[in-house]
Parts: C-alpha cells; sequence; structure tokens
C-alpha cells in the first residue's frame, strides 16, 4: 500500500465526521423499531418472558411452553439450584445471560413492548459501528517506537460507514436476540489488546499496556456470557499469538507476562459460568448439537463433511446467493451489495501480499474464526451467526475504500488543494466521489431493508403478527378474566408476552367431547383458531348470549360474561374426588350399542398431577363389563384453574351379549404411572341403563 503520513489524534472535522456516521447507523437502527419488524418473534417473546420475570422478582430457572421438560434432562443428576438471577437462562435450549438483564432493565424503563426488547440489540448495533472504528484504527497503528507510516484514518472511519449501513448488521441490530450485543465487545478486546501492543514497553512490569491486556482479556472472557459464538472468540488470540511471538522474538520478550495475565484474566472472568457448565453439561452441549445437526446442509453423522461443504456455500453468500430465511435476510440477497462487494475484494487483494505480517494475519485469522459459527452449523449460511463477522468484513471494505482514495489521490497529487485529513493534494472531486458512492450504498441498503424486504408478503407472518396482534386484543381483557385459546400450539411466547403473564393463557385443544366452561363469577374470552371448527358452534349452543367479535384472519373471539350459566348438567351431585375435583353433575343419552355421559367437573384446588379420568359399567358382583379410561380430552387436570368448570363427553360401547341385571356407572380418576385413584369413585345410578 502507499506511503501514509502518520494521524496522531482526531481532527475536530473528523469527530464530526464520526458523530454523522454514528446518527446514520442510529437512524437505520431505531427507525420505526416499534413497529418493524412487524409482530413479534418467538424467540424474541421468549427472551423478554424472561426480562419480564426478572422485573418481576420471579425464581428461576423458568420455564414456558414446556421446556422444563428438557430440563428433566438436564438435571437428572443435578437438581437446579433455584435463584432469582441466574447465570444461564435455562429455556428455549438455553441462552446467555447479560441480553436478558439489560433487556430487563429496557423493560422497566419503557414497559414491555416489541420496542423495549429491540433497542437492547438496536443500541448495541449503533456502538458496535463506534468500536469497529476504535479496532481497526488500532488494528494498523504501529507501536510508538516503529516509525513505518500507518494506515490513513480512512480505513477505520470507512468501516464504521460500512457497519453502519450492511444489510445484516442493521437487520439484526433491529431483532431482539442477543448476536450483535457481542460485536461491541469483540471488538472492544480487539482495541484494548492492539492498544497494548501498541503503547511504548516500559521498565515498570506493570504498566498501561499491561492494564490493557487486562481489560481485553476480561472483555474475551465476558463474551461467553453473551452469545454462544463467542466461545469460538478465544480461538482467534490462542492461534495468534504463538504465531506472533514465534515471527516476533521481541513481541514475545516484551509481551509474554502481560499476554498471559490477560488469558488469565479470560479465564477468571468466565469462571462462573464455565463452573454452571461443568455441573450442567447438558446446557453446554444441547444448543451446539441441535445447530450443527439441523438443516438442509447437514451431513447425518459426518459433521466434517457438513463443515467442508459449508465453506464454498458461505463465501458464495457474500457476492451471489445469500441466505433464503425470510427472517434473517431478504431471500436470496448477498450479505453485500455490489459497492460493497468491490470495496471488500479491494481491501483484501490490497493487503493479502502481507498475510505474514502480523496485523494482517490477525485480520485474516478473525475473520475465519468469526465465520466458523455458520460453518459449523447445518443450515449454512446463516447471517445471524456471521454477526462476529460483520466488523471484520467492515474494515475489509474499509481498507477498500482507503486503497482507491490512496490510489486516484496519489495520480492527481498535483492538482488541486492538500488534503485537510491526509495532507495528499486531491480534488475535491474525488471526495465527492466517493462520498457518492458509499451514500448509493446506503441507500441501496435502505431500500432493499425499508422497502423490498417491509413489503414482503411472508414477512408478517414470519414475524408473528398474527399472533402478536391476538395478544395485544387478549390483553384488553380485565384482568379477571380467563382467556382461552384453541386447539393448542407449541409456540405461545408471542402471545404471553403480549399479555404481559404466561399464566393468563389456557392453552387447550377443542374438540368434540372436551369443552371449558370457565369459573363463575369470572368472564372468558375464547380465542377459536380456524383450525378448530367445532369448538365455536359448541359455544355458540351453550352459551347463548355469547357474543362473537369481528373475526380476524386468524382467529374469532368469543366473549362469555361473568354471570353466564356453567353448570348445565341434567343431574346435580356434589362428589369430591379427595379435595381436588368435584363432580357437579352429568347428562346421558342411550343408543342401542353405546352410552355417553356428558360429565361436568370443577377443579377445587391446582393439581400437579396429570390424572386419568374413567367411567366403568360394572356389574353386581363389582366386575366391570363395559369401560372407558383416558385423560380429559385436550386439557390435562394439571392445567385446570382453582374454580374451573370442564365439560367432557365419554361414550362407552355396551358388550353385545350384556344379559339383563343390576348394573352400575362409576366415574373418578387414577394416575396412570402408578394406578392409584384420586380419592373414591363417584357412583351414577340409572334405572334403565342395562336391558
Amino acid at each position: 500500500m502507499p506511503d501514509r503520513h502518520p494521524v496522531a489524534r482526531l481532527p475536530r472535522r473528523l469527530v464530526i465526521i464520526l458523530t454523522l456516521i454514528l446518527l446514520l447507523a442510529a437512524f437505520f437502527r431505531f427507525w420505526q423499531l416499534g413497529s418493524f419488524p412487524p409482530g413479534f418473534y418467538h424467540d424474541e417473546a421468549y427472551n423478554s418472558l424472561d426480562a419480564l420475570s426478572l422485573t418481576q422478582g420471579k425464581t428461576f430457572p423458568q420455564f414456558y411452553e414446556g421446556w422444563e421438560l428438557y430440563a428433566q434432562d438436564a438435571h437428572a443428576e443435578r437438581p437446579p439450584t433455584e435463584t432469582r438471577f441466574p447465570l444461564f437462562f435455562e429455556g428455549n435450549y438455553g441462552r446467555e445471560p447479560f441480553h436478558i438483564y439489560l433487556m430487563a432493565l429496557s423493560v422497566k424503563l419503557f414497559g414491555p413492548t416489541p420496542f423495549a426488547i429491540r433497542a437492547v440489540p438496536a443500541l448495541f448495533g449503533v456502538l458496535a459501528v463506534l468500536t469497529t472504528f476504535l479496532a481497526a484504527k488500532a488494528l494498523f497503528r504501529p507501536p510508538t517506537t516503529d516509525h513505518r507510516p500507518p494506515i490513513t484514518i480512512i480505513t477505520p472511519l470507512a468501516a464504521a460507514f460500512a457497519l453502519a449501513i450492511l444489510f445484516p448488521a442493521v437487520h439484526f441490530s433491529r431483532f431482539g436476540l442477543r448476536a450483535m450485543l457481542f460485536v461491541p465487545v469483540e471488538t472492544l478486546a480487539v482495541y484494548f489488546f492492539w492498544k497494548a501492543v501498541n503503547y511504548p514497553i516500559t521498565q515498570s512490569p506493570i504498566s498501561r499496556s499491561t492494564l490493557y491486556f487486562l481489560i481485553s482479556g476480561f472483555l474475551v472472557g465476558f463474551g461467553l456470557y453473551i452469545y454462544a459464538a463467542a466461545r469460538l472468540f478465544p480461538l482467534l488470540f490462542i492461534v495468534f499469538v504463538p504465531v506472533w511471538f514465534w515471527r516476533d522474538r521481541a513481541a514475545l520478550r516484551a509481551h509474554w507476562l502481560n499476554v498471559g495475565l490477560m488469558g488469565g484474566t479470560a479465564v477468571l472472568t468466565a469462571l462462573p459460568l464455565l463452573i454452571f457448565f461443568w455441573q450442567y453439561p447438558y446446557f453446554f452441549v444441547f444448543r451446539i448439537a441441535y445447530v450443527a445437526n439441523k438443516g438442509k446442509g447437514a451431513v447425518e453423522g459426518k459433521p466434517y463433511l457438513t463443515w467442508l461443504l459449508n465453506v464454498p456455500r458461505v463465501i458464495v453468500s457474500f457476492f451471489w446467493r445469500g441466505e433464503t430465511h425470510l427472517r434473517h435476510n431478504l431471500p436470496g440477497r448477498p450479505y453485500l451489495d455490489p459497492i460493497q462487494i468491490i470495496f471488500f475484494l479491494t481491501g483484501i487483494f490490497s493487503i493479502i501480499r502481507r498475510l505474514f505480517q502480523p496485523r494482517i494475519f490477525f485480520l485474516f485469522l478473525w475473520l475465519a474464526v468469526m465465520l466458523l459459527p455458520t460453518i459449523m452449523s447445518g443450515d449454512a449460511p446463516h447471517f445471524g451467526r456471521m454477526t462476529g463477522a460483520a466488523p471484520v468484513v467492515a474494515i475489509f471494505i474499509g481498507l477498500g475504500v482507503d486503497t482507491v482514495y490512496s490510489v486516484i489521490g496519489n495520480r492527481l497529487s498535483v492538482i488541486g488543494k492538500r488534503s485537510p485529513i491526509t495532507g495528499y493534494r486531491l480534488p475535491i472531486t474525488v471526495y465527492g466521489l466517493l462520498i457518492t458512492v458509499l451514500l448509493l450504498s446506503a441507500a441501496w441498503t435502505g431500500y432493499d431493508y425499508f422497502v423490498r424486504y417491509a413489503n414482503h408478503p411472508q414477512i408478517e407472518a414470519d414475524f408473528y403478527l398474527p399472533d402478536w396482534q391476538m395478544g395485544q386484543y387478549a390483553a384488553q381483557m380485565s384482568e379477571d378474566a380467563i382467556i382461552y385459546l384453541t386447539p393448542a400450539q407449541e409456540e405461545l411466547a408471542t402471545i404471553y408476552f403480549a399479555l404481559a403473564d404466561p399464566d393468563r393463557l389456557q392453552n387447550y385443544t377443542g374438540s368434540e367431547t372436551l369443552l371449558p366452561l370457565g369459573v363463575p363469577g369470572r368472564e372468558s374470552l375464547y380465542l377459536v383458531r380456524p383450525f378448530d371448527p367445532l369448538t365455536l358452534p359448541r359455544l355458540q349452543t351453550i352459551f347463548p348470549d355469547g357474543t362473537v367479535d369481528p373475526a380476524a384472519d386468524n382467529y374469532t373471539p368469543f366473549h362469555v360474561s361473568a354471570d353466564a350459566p356453567r353448570n348445565l348438567a341434567q343431574n346435580r351431585t356434589d362428589h369430591s374426588f379427595a379435595g381436588k375435583i368435584r363432580l357437579a353433575g352429568w347428562t346421558e343419552s342411550r343408543e342401542a350399542d353405546s352410552v355417553t355421559f356428558t360429565l361436568f367437573w370443577q377443579a377445587e384446588d391446582e393439581m400437579a398431577q396429570d390424572y386419568t379420568a374413567f367411567i366403568h359399567l360394572i356389574d353386581e358382583t363389582g366386575q366391570p363389563v363395559a369401560q372407558i379410561d383416558r385423560p380429559p380430552d385436550g386439557r390435562p387436570t394439571n392445567d385446570w384453574l382453582p374454580g374451573e368448570i370442564i365439560m367432557d363427553s365419554f361414550t362407552i360401547p355396551l358388550p353385545p351379549d350384556l344379559p339383563e341385571g343390576g348394573y352400575t356407572w362409576i366415574t373418578g380418576f387414577y394416575y396412570l404411572p402408578t394406578l392409584e385413584r384420586l380419592g373414591k369413585a363417584a357412583t351414577i345410578e340409572s334405572a334403565d341403563f342395562a336391558d
């Protein structure tokens, strides 16, 4: 690269330029953040539920959507330690804590809204632009004892601009996930490492250089609390330092102790989380194993082959065909736009001939390490897992801009005024040309993101807008109202967060037999999905005074007042099963070869067990001659609310050769794993149930 004049500090005008770049980054990340992306995707909402639980002072671990079943495997040998401030959040494959604590703080400030959750990665996305500038500036600034001219300030400035407008960086800064929070920590670790290397060597064993190494080590260790991909980040220094010391013995003599202290600081910083993983190794490998073996590119049983095949896929994704997952990218859009591609390749070719110079080698190694998370996954290219590579890509783009700037500047240096930035003589038209090209790239990102991506026909569904709108509708109900959703679905976090309370939603599968009738004295709202065609007609029959609101695209709301009758049994009774469930009544209908009982149960208390219901026809000797045993259809007893009435129908086939005589119907509950009955069975007497 051409010789350049050293830059001792940022002139005021460059501070202004950097500020403008940060404002541009803030615009891309915060504009319409509360409404775009539309809706609120499941993983964002799951993070938000943990953040909300932190603000509510709940005890962890907390699980939603049945994730406690996975936790049972994790805690098979060691029970969980209950705490209000966990080191690791165990639900949804397990997540690092830093972003959730920051989201909890944001929820405290702004309330439980998508903006509060997304503002955290958006803020760190802006911060990443500044820290990328600092990292590039430190990386290409030789020590004060080295009189070789450094790269101009153009490289870090252009790198900051590139990251500010990089499409994937913009998107994942607006997505309530944790990936973007790692970028400022990653780049600050690089910044302090090279700031330590650049600092003059002194006779004192502890100097400012030592402090910078310690800060870098702390940040390397702290990255493990942010993002799973950060577990690979230390590999950058583990590989680089031996190569650096081998090629530069003076660096070995000057920095071996400080680098050792840096490594020790990193380990000590990460130690609490490492101890957690040692106690519960399940959570260390669970997410990694899932990611590595899921996706179209995964080769079953041969991870090394998956990784090998992923390398060209990832490389191609920069220039030609990018990730096709709509939630992560405008499908097929390359990681870089054509302008960025030109500068990126120019930056690579401008320094690749000096690959084995320590700083150049470090930059290429940094890129390779941060691409490993997507290379080692089954669905590469995955732009979310490439987030750690974004600042390195931006620095290469910055190098490309700097190279173009310098080449044109050298050729035209005899014309025009001296540049106020570098001291080169350079026509003002070159400034205008480069700025115009870079602004064109920014406009390209803006159009692709806020126009093409925003108007994609599937984006609302992919970001769960229907679930978010349904949850917001239900949240308008009084706090005492019971909210039912049918049919049951696995992913409920979006609705839970819209309600600001997972316990408010009663999720069940509507069927021909079971129908929850709510709690007497409390209003009920039924959210009936189109996939359940049976429930709404039954509700309208049972609650003729209920009201149907205008249907949305994905659900029909049905309101039942607090004073609506809920025990519609022809025969009333008051039999209690061990103080847990009360049989309030029943109706009976006969066919030639079967009997149908519709039972009305009322929960008397919360239940931890999922009980099986039974109806038996017994003869005079107490032996069953006909029976049906099954759990309540679509709503297990451990989901029943105290006071809730459940209507469920059972059809029992009668034996064709049933002799005349005295028979009795009995009903009750038992716990299937042990066959232990819940209290005594209730007797149903009918004079004509057998001929």
